[in-house]
């Protein structure tokens, strides 16, 4: 009965350990695996002039979607011009969320704002990382 329970498990062993997934999770930043998978980011836009997180992370080449959730009280955008072919712009009204899939070709660092008016100035802006 032992033989019988050893051959078993040395047959089934090596399907399970086949099976068995390596791969490793996608980075916390939201960044998608694979080359054209999308990467979605999520951005909270506050009343306080700030953007959680002010920094995000992309890879490039890859359609990126930004999710921006207004949390406050008063209209708030994310405003891109730098990096994507044309500029991006995903406007919430407050208590809503907005979105905006765009590309970026080239790894750099850009910056993206509020356009409102006075929000970039009042220190609404944060960095997209692309690598």
């Amino acid at each position: 009965m032992r033989r019988l329970f050893a051959i078993v498990v040395a047959c089934i062993l090596p399907v399970v350990a086949a099976c068995t997934s390596t791969t490793p999770a996608p980075p916390a930043s939201g960044a998608a695996s694979g080359s054209s998978a999308t990467q979605q980011l999520t951005l909270k836009a506050m009343d306080t002039m700030r953007f959680d997180p002010a920094t995000l992370n992309a890879r490039a080449g890859q359609p990126i979607q930004v999710m921006l959730e207004n949390t406050g009280q008063i209209v708030h955008d994310f405003h891109i011009t730098e990096g994507a072919s044309q500029p991006v712009t995903a406007k919430a009204q407050p208590g809503q969320t907005a979105s905006a899939t765009f590309n970026v070709a080239i790894a750099s660092t850009y910056t993206f704002v509020c356009s409102e008016p006075g929000h970039e100035q009042a220190g609404m802006r944060g960095t997209l990382n692309v690598q």
